[in-house]
């Protein structure tokens, strides 16, 4: 955790004057843009970063640092105005007031563009630099949250404009950064091309403290650094902060965007040969299928629960990796693409990561329409455009049970139901790739509650999870990483539902939150589904993950309804691995009643042991070609 020192960055900005801009042309000139919001009013995110910046001993001699602060309702120091965005100048240990630019939205591009035309003009040198400081969210949603205003985020097409009128096709930018998630896209890179030559950001989410600025002390023993070393630099001081046994999914690439087309272009041939397999009937052909199996597969960022899966960027290099098998020369020519534009890439995650990610439509089928308008106004690649489209009409083309087509993570993975009437069930828990305390399959509980954890990305410590809950009358995730080592598990935050834009870190859960966990009904007989709120309860103290056996009377699904989406040849499961630590005893008989404990059928349970019974039995229940499992004690054993 960083140090959230507003007492001594008050104490700093009392010997602040109002200073003028430099006028000598530096090494270096970095420009900051940093929108406060929600991360500075409720957590001091801000502030902490600007301590970062006045003990990082830079010498102004070889740099220009130029900050504009502003888009949050307070600040956590005595020195910052909330009503006004300023710019600041960073000079051996204080900050300058150069300039008001008043009550402004930062999330209006001529905000942007003003502040850019402000850094060339005013603080010339050799090379400048820009950081964009806030949420993100990929490439549909774009920067950005200025809590300020209603519209307060910076969309990709409104960034081009504020780079073109500020003049950055005539005087590029040697880095252009982004402290936010998700925006290491293919698509912010193609934009930004025409105006910077290298691309520093994460594929993934944030942590809530962002970068460490003890780089800036870089230019001190390299003033004349170039964008991609310094891009390096910014990526290895990131990881180190939080180090190789963090918790947080971590994340940084530098992108050479001189080499970035061909990546898009890439894409668009092996799009373009996927394309030739889609069919818009869903239940006659096979082509959409394969294809929705692999974007299943295909590691994705900014993951949450089903109430919350819009973000929807996956990795380019996996997913040619996953299509790999169908379409091997164009796989290989994406993979060569990616190899050549991205120059450094480090992160923790638990796959291979290629450094770039792209929009790819599924969890976010609710709102795909106005997401794909969004998407195809940014003039991206037409194959791959194109793509997009027609797998999202194949993808909608059957709208039965929609809030059940949501819920990929329980494609052929056991589920455990409460029975609330005889056609009516709640679901209790997933069995995910999750190790309990002990070898015996328990189910999580939180605060006394059975809760679902869904899986929401990880990192090489093993996977996280979200769990859908209402906090203080506001709809989130509740985050929980697992550790695989140890067989751990701790409750990380709760991230907000704010749709495309992804939070930056998590919320601290503290003692008098009111909490209620979600659950999703589900009607046998209608095959309706529906989200329902638990019962409301007051947190009194730290949230732990607790594990306890089945209880006698719920119901074990072998994949979930309608019948046709619970088919392993549509959505699979999430993760491969799951049950890897499992041992299997027998597979379900699909015309029996009772399952007779041989080893040849070809739909595997658990073995007895993980049951609180010595031995159970599998009582098939049939709903159209969905088998669910009653426990019982077996009576053949």
């Amino acid at each position: 955790m960083k140090r959230c020192m507003s007492f001594l960055l008050a104490i700093v900005f009392v010997f602040v004057l109002t200073g003028g801009a430099g006028t000598q042309e530096k090494p270096w000139t970095l420009l900051i843009y940093m929108n406060g919001s929600d991360l500075e009013s409720e957590w001091g995110a801000a502030t902490d970063d600007l301590v970062e910046m006045l003990d990082s001993g830079l010498c102004a001699r070889n740099a220009n640092v130029v900050i504009l602060t502003g888009g949050t309702v307070r600040w956590m120091n005595d020195a910052l105005p909330a009503g006004e965005c300023v710019v600041w100048e960073l000079v051996d240990g204080h900050l300058y007031e150069v300039v008001s630019f008043g009550d402004v939205n930062m999330g209006d591009r001529e905000t942007l563009r003003d502040f850019i035309a402000l850094g060339l003009r005013e603080f010339p040198a050799r090379r400048t630099g820009l950081i964009l400081w806030d949420h993100g969210g990929g490439s549909v949603a774009g920067f950005g949250d200025d809590e300020r205003f209603a519209d307060g985020s910076l969309t990709l097409a409104d960034m081009a404009w504020a780079f073109e009128a500020a003049g950055l096709r005539q005087r590029p930018l040697a880095l252009l950064g982004f402290d936010a998630c998700l925006m290491a896209t293919v698509e912010m890179a193609v934009v930004a091309a025409p105006f910077a030559q290298v691309l520093v950001a994460s594929e993934d989410t944030e942590p809530g403290d962002g970068w460490d600025y003890g780089f800036l002390e870089v230019f001190n023993f390299a003033p004349c650094i170039d964008g991609a070393l310094l891009g390096k630099v910014i990526v290895d001081t990131f990881m180190d902060f939080y180090g190789e046994n963090s918790d947080e999914i971590l994340t940084l690439s530098v992108v050479d965007l001189a080499r970035v087309q061909g990546v898009m272009d890439a894409m668009g041939r092996l799009m373009a040969a996927a394309g030739d397999k889609l069919a818009y009937d869903c239940h006659a052909h096979r082509g959409f299928y394969r294809l929705a199996q692999r974007r299943a597969a295909t590691k994705t960022f900014g993951e949450g629960s089903p109430r919350d899966n819009y973000a929807d960027m996956v990795d380019i290099g996996d997913m040619a990796v996953q299509l790999a098998d169908l379409f091997p020369r164009e796989a290989a020519a994406v993979l060569r693409a990616l190899a050549d534009c991205v120059l450094y890439n480090r992160h923790n995650a638990e796959v291979a990561l290629h450094g770039l990610s792209t929009f790819y439509i599924y969890g976010g089928r609710s709102e795909g329409a106005a997401s794909l308008r969004t998407y195809k106004n940014l003039g991206m690649d037409a194959d791959f455009t194109r793509y997009l489209h027609d797998f999202f009409d194949a993808l909608m083309c059957d709208t039965r049970a929609e809030t059940l087509r949501e819920v990929a993570a329980l494609r052929n993975e056991l589920a455990l139901w409460k029975p609330m009437t005889e056609d009516v069930f709640h679901l209790a828990g997933l069995a995910q790739d999750v190790h309990s305390p002990s070898d015996a399959l328990r189910w999580p509980h939180i605060y006394g509650h059975m809760v679902s954890f869904f899986p929401a990305g990880g990192n090489q410590k093993g996977p996280h999870y979200a769990v859908p809950v209402r906090v203080n009358g506001r709809d989130a995730d509740l985050m929980v990483s697992t550790c695989t080592s140890t067989h751990s598990t701790r409750v990380m935050g709760i991230r907000q539902r704010d749709g495309h834009v992804k939070q930056k870190g998590y919320d601290p859960i503290r003692a008098g939150d009111i909490m209620a966990f979600y659950t999703l009904e589900w009607n046998v007989l209608t095959d309706a589904t529906r989200w329902k709120q638990g019962r409301p309860f007051t947190v009194r103290g730290p949230l732990q993950v607790e594990w306890a056996a089945t209880p006698q009377g719920y119901v074990l699904t072998d994949g979930l309804p309608p019948s046709n989406y619970a088919s392993a040849d549509y959505f699979p499961a999430h993760q491969r691995s799951a049950f890897s630590s499992v041992n299997w005893y027998c597979g379900l008989c699909q015309t029996a009643s009772v399952c007779p404990g041989v080893s040849t059928h070809t739909r595997p349970l658990p073995r007895a042991s993980v049951y609180p019974a010595a031995h159970t039995a599998a009582t098939a229940l049939k709903y159209g070609s969905l088998s669910t499992f009653a426990i019982s004690p077996c009576a053949a054993a």
